[in-house]
């Protein structure tokens, strides 16, 4: 029966990440650590997370994917170096904090981003505006590579500072896959001690879910160019509410 959750899960928030480009490590995370503890379900998420945006990187491409790589690495170096920065201090944190904290910390900074984003969209209040430079980029990358290392949920920093900086879709979705592409490789490094504890049906199932997380990916994508900004950003904002939600109920939980 958990095999079958873990799947239906994974499905769910592949073909989320692959219109939002963002949806899969969030949901999958906060889903799984109702049945298990964080740091597996962080270790068991971080490789189809990798591959996951890898993928997004090789998807509606201007130029040849080298190139592109290339040209996004040098426009949003800052917000990927710090990212990773960011991811290997998140990673400290998971090991050493409560998990309570961790999970109310992301729940304030998601649900308030959330609520924000859509109020905005409707015309409710002013949109949270960032200047687009070089020390914000830095700043919100690092943010997000702390909170993405020790939960696996960058997206709401991220998002903050490039729906600031773009309504390009195919923009926002490869600048945060980039970040989360070079975060996923310090975190699975650093994680390795809890890969070793895995055994030969964990690591089969990581295989399983891996697949499925792929067949909802490209769904996902897709469907992402047969819909308006005006819905990606409604999607994006609802499912970060949804997210911060459930993260601050199971941060009180565990108090």
């Amino acid at each position: 029966m958990q095999e079958i959750i873990q799947s239906i899960v994974f499905i769910i928030a592949s073909i989320l990440h692959g219109i939002t480009g963002m949806a899969f490590p969030m949901l999958a995370t906060t889903s799984l650590t109702f049945i298990m503890p964080l740091s597996k379900v962080v270790a068991l998420v971080a490789l189809p997370s990798l591959l996951m945006s890898l993928l997004v990187l090789c998807t509606h491409n201007q130029k040849r994917i080298g190139q592109e790589i290339i040209d996004y690495l040098k426009e949003y170096k800052l917000l990927a170096i710090s990212s990773v920065i960011g991811s290997i201090l998140g990673v400290k944190l998971l090991l050493i904090l409560p998990i309570s904290w961790l999970y109310l910390l992301m729940a304030s900074v998601t649900l308030y981003y959330s609520i924000n984003g859509l109020l905005n969209i409707y015309g409710k209040v002013k949109p949270i505006k960032v200047t687009p430079n070089n020390r914000n980029m830095f700043i919100f990358g690092l943010l997000a590579g702390v909170i993405g290392g020790a939960t696996n949920a960058m997206s709401p920093i991220l998002l903050m500072f490039l729906f600031s900086q773009t309504d390009d879709k195919n923009r926002i979705t490869k600048a945060s896959n980039l970040c989360f592409l070079l975060a996923k490789i310090v975190q699975i490094y650093m994680l390795k001690n809890q890969y070793l504890l895995l055994n030969k049906s964990e690591y089969g199932l990581i295989f399983l879910l891996t697949l499925f997380a792929i067949i909802g990916l490209y769904i996902g994508i897709g469907l992402r160019s047969k819909i308006s900004t005006k819905f990606f950003k409604i999607l994006n904002f609802t499912i970060l509410l949804v997210l911060a939600v459930k993260i601050g109920y199971s941060g009180f939980l565990k108090f």
